[in-house]
């Protein structure tokens, strides 16, 4: 079995490295350890890297505008050269495009949009931006009528979305899975210590995932320091505790903190909040979207859920420092572990490209 992967991260010339990225960063090279024979079509950003240095078949292809019809056109000379029995799109701008190159080929076709658009126009701003979004919402369901397919949810909050508001059928949830190595829970601290307890921040520094409210919060909990790591187009504003630390590899910096915020408006899973979970790590959370369903399990214990504001957020986190019993950090450490474990991701998407072919094949 051969699948073409695409992928343009961020879209419109806008580069970022998030979930959806990190994801495809590993899940590639896992099809082709267990036999599948891949091609990757993507960015040449931190994913391509990332492919390459995996030895993964690559080849750099990217849309460079909303509509780029010779990324189009390069996608449908790339099919018939390579090929494969199935092509997976990754985000919204490789989505559109496959459709439009694929609108005459039968080969399956599998996408994954790795966020709700009628979030994102919910908790837009202005009306500009609204319109903006609605325009991406009804291209979207035009080139879905255009090119029918199999459509991956990464949470059931995504595919209540596309089922309920897109009335989208041939819905497939597929959870996102950890990363393929993943360490066990973080030990505790020493008993009786007196450190400084570390909050932190893990993920894309936009305004969408409440980067903007960081500094605000680190004000109203001056007894705890603040560490933020990621990238992204916001400043965040100084403050004594508040440290900026960049690109981190997530699990050794989710092992150095106490309790990770995640203050997102706009979330379709919460990578970061499952891989903290998972470490035993206590999170407070918005609730936004896949947020609820990520953290289900560990409410009250480990995760707790907060107003979108400062002041509340800030409260919330006194509460998660005060921290659970080590058996039931340990005991919901482990069930995350369980449950979204990487083979069982790769398993999944395998499962579903089989039935594709067999469906095509008759």
């Amino acid at each position: 079995m051969k699948v073409l992967f695409l992928c343009t991260t961020g879209g419109s010339g806008r580069r970022q490295l998030g979930g959806a990225e990190r994801i495809l960063t590993e899940l590639i090279p896992a099809h082709a350890r267990t036999g599948v024979e891949v091609v990757a079509a993507t960015s040449d950003d931190e994913v391509g890297w990332a492919l390459r240095e995996a030895d993964v078949p690559w080849v750099g292809l990217s849309a460079t505008s909303r509509i780029d019809l010779s990324y189009a056109r390069e996608i449908r000379r790339l099919v018939r050269e390579v090929k494969p029995d199935v092509v997976c799109a990754h985000l919204l701008s490789a989505a559109m495009h496959a459709r439009a190159a694929l609108s005459m080929d039968r080969t399956p076709l599998v996408v994954t949009l790795h966020n709700s658009l009628w979030q994102y126009r919910d908790t837009a701003e202005s009306f500009q931006q609204k319109a903006a979004i609605q325009s991406n919402i009804s291209l979207d369901l035009a080139m879905r009528r255009l090119r029918p397919h199999a459509t991956v949810a990464v949470s059931e909050f995504e595919a209540a979305e596309l089922r309920g508001r897109g009335r989208v059928r041939n819905v497939h949830l597929i959870p996102n899975p950890l990363p393929a190595t993943w360490p066990s829970p973080k030990p505790l601290p020493a008993p009786g210590s007196t450190r400084r307890p570390v909050v932190g921040y893990l993920g894309r520094l936009e305004k969408e995932k409440g980067a903007d409210l960081l500094a605000e919060i680190a004000s109203h909990v001056p007894e705890a320091d603040f560490r933020i790591a990621g990238a992204g187009s916001l400043p965040i504003a100084a403050r004594p505790n508040l440290e900026l630390v960049g690109r981190v590899v997530a699990a050794d910096f989710l092992r150095q903190i106490d309790c990770l915020v995640v203050p997102s408006r706009v979330e379709s899973f919460g990578l970061s909040a499952l891989e903290a979970l998972s470490l035993g790590v206590p999170v407070v959370h918005t609730g936004a979207g896949g947020l609820a369903e990520v953290t289900r399990h560990a409410t009250g214990t480990l995760a707790f859920q907060s107003d979108l504001a400062p002041a509340p957020i800030a409260t919330t986190i006194r509460h998660a420092l005060s921290g659970a019993a080590p058996e039931q950090r340990h005991m919901i450490a482990d069930w995350y572990a369980k449950e979204y474990a990487f083979d069982r991701c790769v398993e999944r998407w395998q499962s579903l490209y089989r039935s594709l072919l067999s469906r095509n094949a008759g």
